[in-house]
């Protein structure tokens, strides 16, 4: 007897013979066997499904280049385009498997500024290419780790340059040493890369919620400049509002942002135009400050939260709430503290 299954690399089949006619329990077995194989993946999809519904609310469809298996990608991601071409796709999928310098610098070469490479099996195939992360450093790219499945790295062009870098490393050691602790460099990565892809995208406002002394500001901050978008941060301590801002008026990003000193829950905007939203500020008051919000949400907003992990009993309201309808979730270790990266679909 022989039977044909096909391998979650997305590109590979193996045959298995049996001498004799198997029985029904190693049959059972081995679907177990390879539906857990399948099932690795299926987290990346799930993110994958949450970026493709925000960019859907604003009557746009998320186009999807890849050097994956054509045939399962279609079956697995049915709410996305599928392009040939590299070139105009708002994300590459590939995988460190199927990575060769050459068609690294294809994609490279195709990619546009605000579109994301998303390199499957990038921590448990570390060892295929050591020196990928610094390859596309080299050439304009910033890399964030999303550890989920096998291992995501998230790429996108960079667009600052070295005094603004060198700011961030100034205002990360002064978070430590007065307060409050900042987000990880590797979570700041994230949250500009996702904020810069939708942003160039969707037309709307980013909400911050716990300016802080301002590290995350200014990733947000800087994304809204390239994409010619806006940020409104907001913090109760007036003091790390007066510090953040002039942070960022010695970079020139002031024309990009509005800092407030007041309590998030009682945020009234008057408009519809929230796109994107990051909370990171007191644990026990996150869903109200979502319920503040929400008011003021675009269909598709994506909204992150920050200390998911770390803090999840006393979130526990919020979690609850972003993992029903209208929202789809899914939660990350960007750092040890967990990112919930949540799309609004009402």
């Amino acid at each position: 007897m022989e039977i044909k299954l096909y391998i979650f690399n997305f590109c590979s089949e193996i045959t298995i013979i049996f001498k004799d006619d198997p029985s029904i329990s190693i049959i059972k077995r081995l679907l177990k066997l390879f539906g857990d194989l399948v099932s690795m993946y299926s987290n990346i999809f799930h993110l994958l499904d949450i970026f493709a519904k925000s960019i859907e609310a604003g009557d746009q469809s998320l186009r999807v280049a890849s050097t994956l298996d054509e045939h399962f990608l279609r079956r697995t991601l049915v709410r996305i385009e599928k392009v040939p071409r590299f070139r105009g796709a708002d994300i590459i999928l590939t995988d460190m498997n199927a990575l060769s310098k050459n068609l690294l610098l294809e994609l490279i070469e195709k990619l546009s500024n605000n579109s994301l490479m998303m390199v499957l099996n990038a921590i448990i195939g570390i060892n295929l290419w050591p020196e990928l992360a610094k390859e596309l450093n080299i050439r304009g790219f910033i890399r964030s780790l999303l550890p989920i499945d096998n291992g995501i790295g998230l790429f996108i062009r960079r667009g600052y340059g070295v005094d603004f870098f060198r700011k961030t490393v100034e205002v990360y050691r002064k978070s430590f040493i007065y307060g409050p602790n900042p987000i990880d460099y590797n979570t700041a990565y994230t949250l500009y890369s996702l904020a810069k892809f939708l942003t160039a995208r969707r037309r709307g406002v980013i909400v911050e919620v716990g300016t802080g002394r301002g590290f995350s500001t200014l990733w947000l901050v800087h994304a809204a400049k390239e994409t010619n978008s806006y940020v409104i941060s907001i913090d109760n301590k007036c003091d790390r509002v007066d510090y953040t801002k002039n942070v960022l008026k010695n970079l020139n990003l002031e024309d990009h942002v509005e800092i407030l000193c007041t309590d998030a829950k009682n945020y009234d905007r008057g408009s519809k135009d929230i796109v994107y939203v990051f909370i990171d500020g007191k644990k026990d008051e996150y869903h109200l400050y979502l319920e503040a919000l929400e008011p003021y949400l675009l269909p598709g907003a994506l909204i992150l939260a920050h200390n998911t992990l770390s803090d999840a009993h006393v979130i526990k309201p919020y979690i609850e709430k972003v993992y029903r309808k209208p929202y789809k979730s899914i939660t990350i270790a960007t750092d040890p503290k967990g990112l919930t990266i949540s799309v609004y679909m009402k």
